[in-house]
C-alpha cells in the first residue's frame, strides 16, 4: 500500500512539472511572436502629380481648332498678268518740256530742314528748344535778342533819300547780310520787305545756321529791292502791312528802315493815290496786331531824310517800345 501510494504521488509531481514547463514554453513563444514580429500595416500616403491633365479641355481646344480651320478657306490665287506682245519699237518718247527758270531760293520753304518741319507742324513740338542770344548790330544800333526781325522799306522814295545821304541800296543789303552773318546759330531771324505790299524771307523765323546765312545773302541780293506786289486779300498796306508780317513772327527786336512817311495806297476809279495816315492810326494797328502775340518787341528805327513830323512819330514809336533811333 505504501509503495503504491508513492508511485501515484511521483506521477502527479512529474505531470505538474511538465505542465509548468509547457506553459512556460508557450508563454515564451507568445512573447517572441508578439515582440519580434509586429504585424502593423503602414499608413497610406498621398502624393500630388506635377502635371494636371484635363482631357476635356484638350478635347474642346482640338474641336475649336478644327472648326476654325474648316471656316477659313484656302487663299485664292489671282491670275498672273500677261501680255500678248511687247511694243516693237520700245517705249514712246517723252513729251517736250519747256525750259524752267526755277529758283530754289525763291521758295523760302525750301531753305532749311527747319522750314520743312515747321510746314508739317512738327516745329510746334520743338518750340521749347533753347535758343541763343546774340548781339545784333544794324547801322550802329545794337541790341541783344534771341529772335530778330528786320523790316526794310525798299520803295523808290526811301532808296532815293538814302542815296542822297550816301547810303545805296547795296549798302542797305550789306547791312542786312552782315547783321545775320554775325548772329549765333541758335538765334532766330526773319526779314520783311515792304513798300505798299510785303515780301518775307520766310513765313516763320529760322535759325542763323551757315546754310540759312548763305541763303540770305542770295535772297537779299535778288529780292531786297523794288516794290513787292500787294496781295489781293491784304487788309493792311505800307507800314501797317509790314508790322503785321513782322509781329506774326513774334520777335524780341525789330529793326525798321524807313523814311517815316505813313501812307496807304488807295484806288479811286482805277487811279492810285497815296494819302497819308496819322501816326495814331499806325499805333492803333500795331496795338491790335500785338494782341495775338506773346511778345512786345523793342523797335529800333533807321530813318532817311525824315520830316520833322515823321521823325517825331518814329521817336514816339521807339520810345514806347524801349528802342533807339538813328536819323540820316
Amino acid at each position: 500500500m505504501w509503495g503504491g501510494t508513492l508511485v501515484k504521488k511521483g506521477f502527479r509531481g512529474e505531470t505538474l512539472f511538465y505542465a509548468v514547463i509547457a506553459q512556460a514554453v508557450f508563454l515564451l513563444l507568445t512573447v517572441f511572436v508578439v515582440v519580434m514580429r509586429p504585424m502593423v500595416a503602414p499608413e497610406p500616403s498621398f502624393k500630388a502629380q506635377k502635371s494636371i491633365y484635363l482631357p476635356q479641355r484638350e478635347l474642346e481646344h482640338a474641336v475649336a481648332v478644327s472648326e476654325f480651320q474648316q471656316s477659313v478657306g484656302a487663299p485664292s490665287m489671282g491670275e498672273r498678268l500677261s501680255v500678248d506682245s511687247l511694243q516693237a519699237n520700245g517705249l514712246p518718247p517723252l513729251p517736250e518740256l519747256s525750259d524752267s527758270q526755277y529758283d530754289p531760293f525763291e521758295n523760302t520753304d525750301f531753305l532749311s530742314a527747319d522750314a520743312l518741319l515747321r510746314g508739317s507742324g512738327l516745329m510746334e513740338g520743338l518750340g521749347d528748344l533753347k535758343t541763343a542770344t546774340s548781339t545784333a548790330s544794324f547801322f550802329g544800333l545794337e541790341d541783344n535778342a534771341q529772335r530778330v526781325v528786320l523790316i526794310v522799306n525798299t520803295s523808290a522814295s526811301v532808296v532815293r533819300k538814302a542815296r542822297r545821304k550816301g547810303v545805296s541800296i547795296q549798302k542797305i543789303q550789306n547791312e542786312v547780310i552782315e547783321l545775320i552773318a554775325k548772329l549765333d546759330s541758335g538765334t532766330l531771324f526773319g526779314i520783311v520787305q515792304f513798300s505798299q505790299g510785303t515780301r518775307v524771307f520766310s513765313d516763320f523765323l529760322v535759325p542763323a545756321t551757315s546754310r540759312n546765312k548763305k541763303s540770305v545773302s542770295i535772297w537779299v541780293r535778288e529780292k531786297l529791292k523794288g516794290n513787292p506786289p500787294v496781295a489781293s486779300e491784304s487788309i493792311y498796306l505800307g507800314h501797317e502791312a509790314a508790322f503785321e508780317s513782322a509781329l506774326k513772327l513774334e520777335p524780341d527786336v525789330i529793326f525798321l528802315v524807313t523814311d517815316g512817311v505813313l501812307n496807304r495806297k488807295t484806288m479811286v476809279k482805277g487811279k492810285a493815290s497815296y494819302p497819308v495816315i496819322s501816326y495814331q492810326t499806325l499805333e492803333h494797328s500795331i496795338e491790335r496786331l500785338s494782341r495775338d502775340v506773346l511778345t512786345r518787341p523793342r523797335v529800333h528805327v533807321v530813318g532817311f531824310e525824315m520830316s520833322d513830323s515823321s521823325a517825331k512819330n518814329m521817336r514816339k514809336l521807339t520810345r514806347k517800345s524801349g528802342g533807339q533811333i538813328r536819323e540820316f
